[in-house]
């Protein structure tokens, strides 16, 4: 689900929004004082399974003994 992060354009105060789709105008009232909100642009998060390469390939770095891909020859 969405978390929309917003500030309140009268009172400063910051506050977050759960909401199942874009946020709607009801959603930018502040819970403090009922003044308008402004959505703040912050970064989001996903989730996906990561890629394991084979020891000694391209993919890992080449030579990993502990296979973790991060490029180092260890």
């Amino acid at each position: 689900m969405p978390t929309y992060d917003l500030t309140c354009d009268a009172c400063a105060i910051e506050f977050e929004v759960f909401r199942q789709g874009f946020l709607r105008d009801e959603d930018r009232s502040c819970p403090e004082c009922g003044a308008t909100a402004t959505q703040r642009i912050t970064g989001f998060v996903t989730s996906r399974k990561a890629r394991v390469a084979a020891v000694g390939t391209p993919a890992s770095g080449g030579g990993h003994a502990h296979g973790c891909g991060c490029g180092h020859n260890h």
